[in-house]
């Protein structure tokens, strides 16, 4: 009997440590211990050069077999120039009563080429008049038009990756879809959807008022969520506005009478309800122009808030003075990183998207996950979304600078609408990492350039991005 019992005991003792080692094995090798220690980063007010949005400037170039444009002169102007985005007026008139000569299509594309090779995204207006004639200059039979869309839209699908939108159907004085002879509404529809035809999909078109888009839309509801992104004419199909913020009509934009009472889609609405309109609609297509003549719809105050809620994406730098300066001569009064700001550059930093990181955190329990959770918060404060996707990544860089890897986030930048705030998550597998100090960054990359998009914090950007966090991992 105790011979028994003992050979009990030492059989348990065995158990026992054969169950301790098991144990003291997995705890080694899965009990991990991870120390966080994030940036310290803050909102900043300086202005983002990022792509697709702020100030811009026109040039016009008239093409022509008997006097091509000044490609050194045209060089010098493109070297200079301070801003992401420029505006092209292409003049045709030379053309008017034929088709574009191969003189004249290689002349388009050398003028594309050459700002293609300055990193400018670039805003091409056709049109056959500067000089408020447009029916004078514009070609006597509609086919001469839709010919001038397959020719050019040939050149231009050659530079997409620079090419960001086109305004207007090549109609009207300057281009603006007025006081022209192709502008019922049966003729606007058929050049709006033949140039959605022939030019690339990714390339954004754009319409003079929002009662135009609904006639090429065939729809009084603005564009949704949905519907966004689709390649279709209506996803496509953004607003440019010359006579923005210039009275209670924007000069023609909007109407007097309801929306309510409209008895056919080029019937315009209210200011307010047109502004209502375009507050959904340019969350996912761009929205732009000039503002005109100095009164009180376009003081600094009421600008803001008419830019914000038109999502306003782009204008000209240049035009109407009287209403920039006085925007210089304002100040912003809030009570974030802005205060104190003049307005001119209050609106700049605003235009368009503006991304703010404003929390960063890496969680981890060794007991119940398998991996840690990487968690950024990031939020736009600018007066649109960004209408290109960008790709958002997470690496991960070992204390030595080497590249450990990149996890990417599962997400659509172009629905980070502006006022809202977006939670990203990804896995970081800590136990594969094994012990050792990390560091995580985090970059906005956007493929068809090339290029980073920066963020609106006090954070340096670097090859990998923006270093957010670093991490400890010990066993």
């Amino acid at each position: 009997m105790k011979k028994k019992s003992v050979i009990l005991i030492l059989s348990i003792i065995v158990l026992l440590a054969a169950v301790s080692g098991v144990v003291f094995f997995l705890y080694q090798r899965y009990y991990f211990t991870l120390t966080v220690e994030p940036e310290r980063f803050g909102a900043t007010d300086r202005a983002l050069d990022n792509p697709y949005q702020g100030w811009y400037q026109i040039f016009g170039y008239a093409l022509s077999d008997e006097t091509p444009p000044d490609l050194n002169a045209m060089e010098r102007t493109a070297a200079a120039y301070p801003h992401e985005l420029v505006l092209l007026e292409i003049n045709l008139r030379d053309y008017n009563a034929s088709a574009i000569s191969e003189q004249g299509l290689t002349q388009l594309s050398d003028i594309l080429s050459l700002w293609q090779s300055h990193g400018n995204q670039l805003i091409l207006r056709f049109l056959y008049d500067w000089n408020g004639k447009a029916k004078e200059t514009e070609p006597s039979d509609v086919s001469v038009i839709l010919q001038h869309m397959d020719q050019t839209a040939a050149v231009v699908n050659q530079y997409t990756d620079c090419v960001y939108l086109l305004q207007g159907i090549y109609v009207g004085n300057c281009g603006e879809m007025n006081n022209s002879n192709y502008m019922a509404a049966e003729t606007m529809c058929m050049l709006a959807e033949h140039l959605a035809a022939v030019t690339d999909p990714a390339i954004f078109l754009s319409v003079r008022t929002p009662a135009h888009w609904r006639a090429i839309s065939g729809t009084y509801e603005a564009l949704k969520e949905e519907e966004a992104f689709s390649g279709s004419v209506s996803a496509r199909l953004g607003l440019f506005n010359d006579g923005m913020l210039g009275s209670a009509s924007d000069l023609g934009t909007y109407g007097e009478n309801s929306i309510k009472m409209a008895e056919k889609l080029t019937d315009k609405g209210t200011r307010e309800e047109e502004i209502a309109f375009q507050n959904t609609l340019c969350n996912y297509v761009p929205n732009g122009g000039e503002v005109v003549l100095d009164n009180p719809l376009n003081d600094f105050a009421n600008a803001v808030t008419d830019l914000a809620a038109m999502h306003v994406s782009y204008l000209d730098c240049g035009y109407d003075a009287a209403v920039l300066d006085k925007w210089r001569a304002s100040t912003y009064e809030g009570d974030d990183c802005f205060a104190g700001t003049n307005g001119y550059d209050y609106i700049g930093s605003h235009m368009g998207y503006r991304y703010d990181l404003l929390s960063a955190a890496l969680s981890f329990d060794t007991f119940h996950d398998k991996t840690a959770n990487l968690s950024l918060t990031l939020q736009n404060s600018g007066f649109s979304a960004g209408y290109r996707a960008f790709t958002p990544t997470a690496f991960i860089v070992s204390a030595s600078g080497g590249l450990l890897g990149s996890y990417p986030f599962e997400t659509d930048t172009r629905t980070w609408l502006p006022g809202e705030t977006v939670t990203l998550n990804a896995p970081i597998d800590i136990r594969a990492l094994g012990e050792g100090r990390y560091y995580i960054y985090f970059q906005l990359y956007d493929e068809t350039l090339g290029r980073h998009i920066k963020l609106s914090n006090t954070l340096r950007l670097s090859e990998n991005g923006y270093l957010i966090l670093s991490f400890t991992v010990a066993k």
